[in-house]
């Protein structure tokens, strides 16, 4: 009998395995677990009891002696028992160090597993090293190849011709483009970020409502869909950020010069349009291949500034130097009405809230944390969120209106476990959930939390019950799930092919009105979907494993 869907394996009942093994499980009802759920229908457990397929080969970790044996303790949680390591002697390695291990023989009952060193690091604890060390681990890609960079500077002299025509002729140049150059569109971004993938423009309506532009880059027009860059990025999947180290999916001369919408330059981009009336209503939208530039860089901060009328607090966290005219102050409190009469509207949609800020690690010259800080709470960091999810529900209907086939952003339905531990934390804060919440009993426990002491503790153990966000072509149901939206969750960024925008060719209509063959666009979806990245696509492992060394490197 074939059964699908997840099969819980109690602790010590996982043999040796590790995440993503293939393992052959003995299955047995479990009546205690029924007892606790209030989910119909008989509860299974696992037990493995064959490891048939192993999926990961290569460790980090560090070297010691234990009498004449040389062993490396693995670094994370995926093997806790230290590996034998019999070659260290002519590796020349020194108690302390840190290597990269490929396995040769998996632990097995009390048998140690045993690996050879196909790399030394470094002495562990430096910063250097421990950031080469988590790049092992996920076998993380370095340089891109020369015929990677070399269309990439291909596509970089073929735009900057573009642009040259279009200086001398005009919106002739641009084959149906439209340009925008006049329009009055700005960035908002973190203070230390090196390109920009999305800037907004906003304009008012004589009937008192706005016209919401909302421009990504059009990564997409300077990648050949089946070149090798096509390839290479799609298995990169995307970038990922590391403590003082990016690894991106573009070459640079892409990712921070043609497609980084930045102040001043004219740039390519994909379009929408979205107009509302005065109580923030949708009332008619439409999306563009466009040209645009960016009249004015700002950082959050700096636009919240402007937004409470403080110019000198602006002036404190500019980034450039362009003045603040009376178009921009007004376009800033624009936004700032505009997001709010969003951001309303979805919560009496179903929207959750979470208030969970990220923490930024302060670094000194040499890479060593010497402080932690949350990152800020201005308002302009959900201005940029709702903008960012309207847009993108603007793609969603155009693709069901035109049945083509596109990736959605879902998350299946919380299992009992995950409720089970939302009920125990919020009863620990003196709040009663019931068993199956709606989202407005969850969002009414995360109103009363917030600001308290039990704030973090409720709004994670919320943030928990929503299960990981799956990448699925899932229509109807799941598409108007995701409208009721998520704020704290990450919302897929059309700008990129790949994970963070899937699939990047397929995000808007074929240029000049053109439509690509149906066979060819669930050709292209069921690619992005089946095609396995060269890395392991967990990036938000990788970025916490990288911030884990940072601090214990402090």
């Amino acid at each position: 009998m074939m059964r699908e869907g997840d099969i819980f394996i109690p602790p010590g009942s996982t043999l040796d395995a590790m995440t993503g093994d293939r393992v052959r499980v003995a299955i047995s009802r479990d009546k205690r677990r029924e007892r606790r759920s209030d989910t119909e229908g008989p509860q299974f457990t696992g037990e493995v009891v064959e490891v048939v397929e192993r999926k990961r080969s290569v460790f980090t970790g560090e070297m010691f002696k234990q009498g004449p044996l040389w062993l490396a303790q693995p670094d994370g949680r995926e093997m806790r028992a230290p590996i034998v390591i019999r070659d260290a002697a002519s590796k020349n390695v020194s108690v302390g160090d840190k290597v990269v291990i490929e396995i040769i023989d998996y632990p097995e009952g009390d048998q140690l597993a045993e690996g050879v060193i196909s790399r030394v690091l470094g002495e562990a604890g430096q910063p250097d090293v421990e950031t080469q060390a988590v790049i092992a681990a996920f076998s993380l890609p370095g340089e891109f190849p020369e015929s990677c960079q070399e269309q990439a500077r291909r596509a970089t002299r073929q735009y900057e011709a573009e642009i040259a025509d279009w200086e001398r002729n005009g919106a002739k140049a641009l084959k149906g483009r439209q340009d925008l150059t006049d329009e009055f569109i700005t960035t908002i971004d973190p203070p230390d970020a090196k390109d920009y993938d999305d800037a907004i423009s906003l304009n008012r309506l004589d009937d008192g409502g706005w016209e919401l532009g909302v421009h990504i880059a059009d990564v997409a027009h300077f990648i050949d869909q089946g070149s090798k860059l096509d390839v290479e990025a799609a298995d990169r999947a995307n970038s990922v950020y590391l403590p003082r180290l990016v690894i991106p999916m573009l070459p640079e001369i892409l990712s921070n010069g043609i497609c980084s919408l930045q102040e001043g330059v004219p740039r390519y981009a994909k379009s929408a349009f979205i107009r509302y009336d005065k109580q923030g209503r949708v009332r008619s939208e439409r999306v563009a291949q466009t040209l645009i530039k960016s009249a004015k860089r700002m950082t959050y901060l700096e636009a919240q500034a402007l937004i409470d009328g403080d110019d000198e607090e602006a002036r404190a966290h500019a980034k450039t130097e362009t003045a603040y005219t009376p178009r921009l102050r007004e376009t800033v409190k624009d936004m700032d009405t505009l997001a709010r009469l969003i951001q309303a509207r979805r919560k009496k949609q179903g929207m959750i809230s979470l208030e969970l800020p990220d923490v930024d690690l302060i670094f000194d010259e040499h890479g060593r944390v010497i402080d932690a800080e949350e990152e800020d709470d201005a308002f302009t960091h959900t201005i940029i969120e709702m903008f960012m999810v309207e847009a993108n529900e603007v793609l969603a209907r155009l693709f069901e209106k035109l049945k083509v086939p596109l990736l959605r952003r879902v998350h299946p339905e919380p299992t009992p476990g995950e409720t089970e531990h939302m009920q125990r934390a919020a009863k620990v804060a003196g709040f009663t959930v019931p068993k199956h919440p709606t989202r407005e009993e969850l969002q009414g426990l995360l109103d009363a939390t917030r600001g308290t002491s039990a704030a973090r503790a409720v709004h994670m153990a919320v943030l928990r019950t929503l299960t990981k966000a799956e990448y699925s072509p899932a229509a109807g149901r799941a598409l108007r799930a995701g409208q009721q939206g998520v704020r704290a969750l990450h919302e897929p960024d059309p700008a990129l092919p790949g994970p963070d925008g899937a699939p990047g060719h397929g995000r808007v209509p074929a240029p000049h009105g053109q439509r690509a063959g149906r066979a060819q666009q669930r050709r292209g979806v069921g690619e992005a979907r089946e095609r396995p990245p060269r890395q392991p696509r967990v990036p938000g492992q990788r970025g916490a494993d990288g911030d884990r060394a940072a601090l214990l490197d402090a």
